[in-house]
């Protein structure tokens, strides 16, 4: 009954958002468990998929999804990265959700009859780097996920998680602070590599600039504050992130003083 209180946009949105291959972890540390979340089974059931699906790459911009553009595909994501995301009649892009290689990309339109309307057909998803993928077609992956309950109900518990860093991800915009919202984006983002966290070397500064509903030279300033004080830096085109513990504070903080 959770879902009464919650506008029918928000819900489709939501839905539409990764439903990964990644296992649902501790929630209390699932915003930056991204490289830690698969789990055994999951690992199981993705190399089944992929053998049951066909590799295919895709250019940076490419459509993978849209209402003009319906291949009836799920895709699970190898390399590189891609967005959800809708661009305003003015031509101003929002993006609501990043898919990661272990995602998977567009579960729900594989399951679209069970909609009253066309609702989420307003979102597109598109390449934002070139991208590794397996393609699964709608009737391969339905029969499957019917025929293996355990998985089913895995896809189901990380869809919850998602759902819930979703709508934390909402909050932080509508919460004003911007050294706040990207604090609590890099921390969601962030995927664990050795001894430290990054940023996925296609997440530009304009790109996050988008996600968060900012401009550029914000994300610059914020970056460089974050830089000054010892909790991330660059290398390369990656950002680093050295003390997670501390930028997770900050991206609870409800506000942050001005200096």
């Amino acid at each position: 009954m959770i879902f009464l209180f919650i506008s029918r946009r928000i819900w489709y949105t939501m839905n539409l958002v990764s439903h990964s291959i990644r296992g649902v972890d501790d929630q209390n540390n699932a915003i930056h468990k991204r490289g830690k979340w698969k789990m055994e089974s999951s690992a199981a059931c993705l190399n089944e998929l992929r053998d049951l699906g066909t590799l295919t790459r895709k250019k940076k911009n490419d459509c993978l999804y849209n209402r003009a553009h319906l291949d009836k595909y799920v895709y699970c994501l190898e390399e590189g990265l891609c967005a959800l995301h809708s661009v305003s009649p003015g031509g101003r892009e929002r993006i609501y959700q990043y898919f990661l290689p272990g995602d998977f990309v567009g579960f729900i339109p594989a399951y679209a009859r069970s909609y009253p309307d066309d609702t989420f057909y307003a979102f597109s998803i598109t390449a934002k780097s070139a991208c590794l993928l397996y393609q699964i077609p709608y009737n391969t992956f339905r029969e499957y996920v019917e025929s293996h309950p355990g998985f089913y109900r895995w896809l189901f518990e990380t869809a919850i998680a998602h759902y819930d860093n979703a709508l934390k991800h909402c909050y932080a915009l509508q919460d004003g602070d911007n050294f706040v919202s990207l604090c609590y984006a890099l921390t969601e983002l962030a995927v664990c590599e050795g001894p430290h966290y990054v940023i996925h070397k296609d997440f530009s500064y304009s790109e996050l600039a988008n996600y968060l509903g900012i401009h550029t030279i914000t994300v610059t300033r914020i970056m460089g504050k974050l830089k000054d004080m010892g909790v991330v830096s660059k290398r390369g085109h990656q950002t680093v992130i050295h003390d997670m513990a501390r930028l997770t504070a900050l991206a609870q903080q409800r506000t942050i003083s001005k200096k």
